[in-house]
């Protein structure tokens, strides 16, 4: 039965089930045991409101995204969590945007995070379990500054469980401090898969659900349940108190899958990653493109006799009003330059018409997947330093493109470590406007100028530090990249004495 055909009748459960859990939620004590804050019962029902409001439980399917006459593509996220899995899904993994993507969770607080997401149903707060019913969930309180360390850290978790240690759920500040209890609906989850997917579907299951995964998965075995599953991501949770279920059912559970050769492949959104991550992001980079991976290159090689070379690059930015101003004019220009444009992950996700257009004349190479404040990208860890550059190539993928060339926001031995494990080359240009070394622009030197007055001086700075040649770049997103282009460009074609060149040029021995 497929989810067009059911999608009424489920909405109208889910909804009843939702209503019904928080009624019956609200009729239970909320154990702040050594907590300074209680969860306030308006708060309770606000929360309420928002998950039973159809916005936050309905499919917001942009058109186009699913062939509704066909097999479909299909996320099951089951312990969704701050939606940590639907923003690394879509961000990473390949055609992860034409998934319609089913999140279950049973902390209504984290309902929020998943309000952003199109082709998405979002199922909260609902456990997903070897049985339909109402059931009792432990999560944690809101923030509160004497809410205490766990393990001696300050950690805020979001999410809870069904099965935790007593100490967890009987004191405030132990383990993972879910302190908070609620009665919530809880779906059978065999059942749910058998009739709202088909087998002619492509089905990715994760589960990664606090020690409930047992029951289910032994009920999916029983029931044949695997045949409507093509990928399986997951963790077992081996040290949670689950009834019934001692160590040794466990591994026997564990050893019934081998023997199916049903493969959980391990899925750690909180790291962002998985297992199969690398495998499925191969680099695609031309073979014959020149340099080497991971080394940097801010020179331009110089012909043998010849006269210094120089390439011209565009940083582009998110503005692409500003974008477009400066590359439409730099490709007016009768100079015919070559050109690299640097574009992040983000803009050619929005905005992949332009792409499109300029890769017809242009290179294209990458930027992060997004842009982060000024100096702030160097000071991210390794795993948000993969993601983004991970969704930076995926997204050019998406529009048919292998990018060979990386202009990061900055430079350390992560972005290296990075650009090398995706095969790219990173850039950092001889010069770049506006300045960000040396004589910078300041109100006295040149913003307190008019145009007429800020052009020459801007391109004077630009030729003190570009007499031997090399790579210079322009940011769009600073307005004068596009004041000063025209007349840069007349510069650099007659009068520089440059020979003007590609960065493929600029980078050949």
């Amino acid at each position: 039965m497929r989810i067009t055909n059911v999608r009424a009748r489920t909405l109208v459960i889910n909804l009843i089930g939702v209503v019904v859990g928080y009624s019956l939620c609200l009729l239970q004590s909320v154990d702040y045991k050594n907590a300074s804050v209680p969860l306030h019962q308006e708060k309770i029902e606000e929360v309420q409101r928002h998950i039973s409001s159809d916005d936050h439980v309905r499919s917001r399917r942009p058109q186009g995204l699913q062939n509704l006459g066909g097999p479909r593509k299909i996320l099951l996220d089951c312990g969704a969590n701050v939606a940590s899995t639907v923003q690394l899904f879509r961000e990473t993994y390949p055609g992860g945007t034409d998934y319609i993507i089913h999140s279950f969770e049973l902390d209504a607080r984290l309902a929020p995070y998943f309000a952003s997401y199109s082709n998405h149903v979002l199922h909260c707060p609902v456990a997903v379990a070897g049985k339909d019913g109402n059931i009792t969930a432990y999560t944690e309180s809101a923030w509160f500054p004497d809410k205490g360390l766990v393990h001696g850290n300050d950690r805020l978790w979001g999410g809870g469980g069904i099965f935790v240690h007593d100490e967890e759920r009987d004191d405030a500040k132990a383990g993972r401090q879910l302190g908070v209890r609620n009665v919530i609906p809880m779906v059978d989850l065999s059942k749910w898969i058998q009739e709202n997917t088909t087998p002619e579907d492509y089905v990715i299951f994760k589960l990664d659900v606090e020690g409930a995964e047992y029951e289910i998965l032994e009920k999916m075995i029983k029931e044949g349940t695997f045949k409507w599953i093509d990928k399986f991501y997951g963790e077992f949770h081996g040290s949670l108190p689950v009834p019934n279920w001692p160590i040794e059912r466990r591994l026997e559970l564990k050893s019934t899958l081998a023997s199916l050769g049903i493969k959980q492949i391990d899925w750690a959104a909180q790291n962002k990653r998985y297992h199969d991550m690398e495998l499925l992001q191969k680099s695609d980079v031309p073979f014959d493109a020149p340099g080497v991976a991971g080394d940097v290159y801010s020179n331009c090689s110089r012909s043998p006799g010849g006269p210094a070379r120089l390439a011209l690059t565009v940083q582009v930015g998110m503005n692409r009003k500003a974008a477009h101003k400066l590359v439409e004019t730099i490709r007016a220009h009768r100079s015919n330059m070559p050109v690299t444009l640097f574009v992040y992950g983000d803009f050619v996700q929005e905005h992949p018409d332009l792409i499109t257009k300029w890769a017809d004349r242009y290179t294209i190479g990458i930027r992060e997947g997004a842009p982060f404040p000024a100096g702030h990208w160097v000071l991210q860890n390794i795993k948000v330093m993969r993601m983004s550059m991970v969704s930076a190539v995926q997204r050019m993928r998406e529009v048919g493109l292998q990018p060979a060339y990386y202009c990061p926001d900055g430079l350390s031995e992560r972005v290296r470590e990075i650009a090398k494990a995706r095969e790219l080359r990173l850039i950092q240009p001889t010069t770049s406007f506006p300045p960000t070394v040396g004589t910078l622009l300041t109100e006295d030197n040149y913003y307190q100028y008019m145009d007429v007055f800020r052009n020459p001086r801007a391109i004077r700075i630009l030729h003190e530090r570009i007499s031997n040649g090399g790579i210079l770049s322009l940011d769009s997103d600073h307005l004068d990249s596009y004041m000063i282009s025209a007349f840069l460009m007349d510069y650099l074609y007659e009068n520089s004495g440059f020979e003007l060149v590609s960065l493929d040029t600029c980078l050949k021995s």
